[in-house]
């Protein structure tokens, strides 16, 4: 039982891994068979060579990896491998917004908050009396206008971050507010923040420039805000690039799959000045259908890594490394999917090994939970895509719907972008491909 709680801890799938962990890290991009290009590496030198402000745009699906690979784009541009030394704040968008609710002003307002919040962390204060005396200012209005709904606001940047993700009520006052004083905002943080935090960290920590990373907003659901079909996306990424343009820092933007795979793909290009960088799923098949054996390989790599990490050997966990393969080719090369196949299966074990009959009830099960919300059109959809290897053209609404819901995938090679179903669907009973 210890045994299996301790691979249980290992195969969690929603934790990234942190830079630290090299024995667990498998960086299959390295590999030319597997991906044409090493998405981080492409990222760091981008930013670390830019001398002017730039914003750069990062998407893939939910659970492939993304956050892994930005802390080691930050661990890149920190240490020098890229080019000059820069500093680097992350944010960690889910944990102070609501993205079920989220505007471009709010996620300005938390970029601030957090890029504040790390430069004093590294021993640098000077601007944050006049961001703090502006907020004061911000609370006194705020207040105004909630007293009367029977809440109370204390003063301060953390407290207004709580308002804007826990209180509704509050959100729409405080995001109207922020709104209307954005220009001050860009103000203060571009001329008495920005300005003189780059002198003190060239000066005291041999830093060249500022990067703000903003992670999990790809994870922003998609909502039709009016009868034209205005998305929720398109009104952050593409109607409010400017705002979210508007600081005099290099930012790097994580942006919802469907959305950079949509009929926005160009003006995002165009309003931010860069192309999208797409973190595709590992490759279990080729084109023509067709095993790839070197990312059938590179996820048996990740498997057995985090297997010896728990202290158990990969005969002991599963001596048959067909089974093990098998299971990497259900999961699509999505981590995600892979994690929580394996634990699934554990799920259904006394004791180790993984047997050829467990791993197959595990696959037939989730391919059958995964079809459970499927109906005849996306049926045809899915079959579609899977022959063709191409996107849903005819249907762009119904083709959003596949990617978002990991229904359909997308990989790439050196001939570019091709997609197809989740292959877990190639295991529903009954299913013709």
């Amino acid at each position: 039982m210890d045994v299996l709680r301790a691979l249980y801890g290992q195969f969690d799938p929603a934790r990234p891994l942190e830079v630290e962990e090299t024995d667990l890290y498998v960086n299959w991009q390295e590999e030319k068979a597997l991906a044409p290009d090493d998405i981080k590496v492409e990222l760091a030198r981008n930013i670390a060579r830019s001398e002017m402000p730039v914003c750069r745009l990062f998407t893939g699906h939910r659970g492939v990896g993304k956050t892994t690979e930005l802390k080691r784009v930050k661990s890149m541009l920190e240490n020098g491998e890229a080019g000059p030394p820069v500093f680097v704040s992350m944010l960690r968008a889910e944990q102070w917004m609501d993205l079920q609710d989220v505007q471009a002003p709010d996620i300005i307002f938390h970029i601030v908050r957090q890029l504040v919040d790390d430069l004093n962390a590294a021993g640098f204060s000077a601007g944050h009396s006049k961001l703090a005396q502006f907020f004061k200012d911000i609370n006194e209005q705020l207040n105004r206008e909630v007293e009367p709904q029977g809440l109370k606001i204390s003063a301060g940047i953390v407290e207004f971050s709580t308002v804007l993700k826990e209180v509704p009520f509050a959100r729409a006052t405080l995001r109207k507010l922020i709104e209307g004083h954005l220009p001050t905002i860009y103000d203060l943080i571009n001329n008495q923040v920005l300005t003189p935090a780059r002198e003190w960290l060239k000066r005291e920590r041999g830093k060249e420039n500022i990067l703000v990373i903003v992670d999990e907003l790809d994870r922003i659901p998609q909502r039709v805000l009016n009868d034209q079909g205005l998305t929720n996306q398109r009104n952050i990424f593409v109607d409010h690039a400017g705002i979210l343009r508007a600081l005099a820092c290099p930012i790097l933007y994580t942006v919802p799959v469907e959305l950079a795979y949509s009929d926005a793909h160009v003006p995002l290009k165009t309003n931010y000045g860069c192309n999208i960088r797409f973190l595709p799923l590992i490759p279990v098949a080729q084109r023509d259908g067709r095993d790839h054996t070197e990312g059938l390989r590179a996820l048996c790599r990740i498997v057995n890594h985090r297997v010896v990490k728990a202290g158990v050997t990969p005969q002991q966990f599963c001596p048959d490394s067909k089974v093990l393969e098998d299971l990497g080719r259900a999961s699509g090369g999505h981590i995600r999917t892979l994690f929580v196949l394996l634990a699934s299966a554990m799920d259904r074990c006394e004791e180790l090994p993984l047997t050829r009959a467990v791993v197959d009830r595990t696959i037939r099960r989730q391919a059958i939970d995964l079809s459970l919300s499927l109906r005849p059109a996306h049926w045809d959809a899915l079959r579609k895509i899977h022959r063709s290897k191409a996107e849903l053209a005819d249907d762009p609404d119904l083709w959003n719907a596949l990617l978002r819901n990991l229904l359909a995938f997308a990989y790439e090679d050196d001939s570019g972008v091709w997609y197809d179903w989740n292959a877990l669907l190639a295991s529903v009973p009954g299913v013709a491909k």
